[in-house]
């Protein structure tokens, strides 16, 4: 009996790259955009490419770094100037206005700090050299620095002592998206365990709710929550008519609208992982435990539940890692007090022009995720041993 021919090598490593481009593909446009963010949190923007001359003069000769600061404003051209100012401003308020009158009138001003002074006594402030020395590099940790309230000291030490409303945000995004972990997860077990345990019709009934919620707009369904919620709508009235309350209560524009509505867009990433466990495990073993004296309550925490685990923390983590970089929901149903910080990256990039702060924060928040979850995995890998030597 004939051995059956061998496939040419060529054909075979044609096969194995047609197997592995799909793969090569994702990943390669996965880490694009993640590493484009990351560059961006760490360029200093058209500082970093504008002010060249200057970079290289020597900061303790005043006509020397006069002289290089105004040839490289007469190299700028009117988009380059403009958006130099802006970034310079974002360091020190009120420099966009002098850099731009001074870019405009560059050629006719002498190239020395008595004739730059003469032109404007603010350049005799030595904050304004100070910024532009200090912003001049390419690449700069100043976003992250403004992001975490950290700055750099006189040695070029990183140490506390600036703002930290961004790492408080921060925080406040890690709170508000374990809380409404905690109430989809307690809303959506009992309604996966109906899906997957009560009678055929109304099973259906729920999987459906649960399906066209799913399938509707994130958009359409927090207005509708701002039409529910709002003092004269129908949470209110209801509660009015029975008497319930004597004035209508605020339940929108702050905490607790926020978290109903993310609830509400969330809940189906919670029931699906538990409804698709909780089909896996066979009617048999409850029928087993109780036939051996088990009661309903004690074969539901020692038998059912356990094994429904799994898919709590699938649905639990789908949930928390979605509520992270919620933006829309939020912005319309919470307070001042409740934007979460996809709410300021959003600003930054489309008020302020700010890539950079929006790249930083960006990088945070992708970092405390990926903490969270090197955390849970540890976790797991360390419950699993013991349970293993068990």
């Amino acid at each position: 009996m004939s051995a059956s021919p061998r496939k040419p090598g060529g054909a075979r490593l044609a096969a194995v790259v047609l197997l592995v481009l799909p793969l090569a593909i994702y990943i390669l446009l996965y880490l694009m955009p993640i590493s484009s963010m990351i560059s961006l949190s760490v360029d200093n923007g058209e500082l970093g490419r504008s002010l060249v001359r200057f970079r290289g003069a020597d900061q303790g000769d005043p006509d020397a770094r006069t002289a290089a600061l105004l040839a490289d404003m007469q190299a700028m051209d009117a988009g380059q100037q403009a958006a130099t100012a802006r970034e310079l401003n974002q360091n020190l308020s009120g420099f966009r206005s002098l850099f731009l009158k001074t870019a405009r009138q560059a050629a006719g001003i002498a190239p020395t700090a008595a004739g730059l002074a003469a032109f404007d006594d603010r350049w005799t402030d030595e904050t304004y050299w100070d910024v532009m020395a200090e912003n001049s590099l390419p690449f700069t940790w100043r976003h992250f620095g403004q992001a975490t309230g950290l700055k750099m000291d006189e040695h070029g030490r990183l140490t506390a002592g600036g703002d930290d409303i961004y790492v408080q945000i921060m925080w406040r995004t890690l709170v508000i998206s374990v809380q409404v972990t905690l109430v989809t997860l307690l809303i959506g077990y009992p309604l996966a365990y109906a899906v997957s345990n009560a009678a055929p019709r109304f099973a259906a009934f729920v999987l459906v709710a649960v399906l066209m919620s799913f399938w509707t707009s994130i958009l359409v369904r927090t207005t509708a929550w701002v039409i529910l919620l709002q003092t004269s709508g129908l949470v209110n009235s209801f509660l009015l008519w029975t008497g319930f309350v004597t004035e209508p209560l605020q339940l929108i524009f702050n905490r607790f609208g926020a978290i109903v509505s993310m609830t509400h867009v969330l809940l189906p990433f919670a029931i699906i992982p538990i409804m698709n466990v909780m089909r896996t495990i066979p009617k048999s073993q409850k029928d087993a435990s109780l036939s051996l004296g088990a009661g309903p309550i004690e074969t539901f925490l020692r038998v059912y539940f356990p094994q429904t685990l799994r898919g709590v923390a699938v649905g639990g983590a789908t949930v928390f890692i979605l509520a992270l970089g919620f933006y829309i929901t939020p912005s319309l149903t919470g307070g001042p007090r409740d934007q979460m910080v996809s709410f300021y990256i959003a600003a930054f990039v489309k008020e302020s022009l700010n890539w950079g702060m929006a790249s930083a924060l960006s990088v945070m928040l992708l970092g405390a995720v990926l903490v969270i979850l090197s955390a849970y995995g540890a976790t797991r890998w360390v419950l699993s041993r013991k349970g293993g030597q068990a």
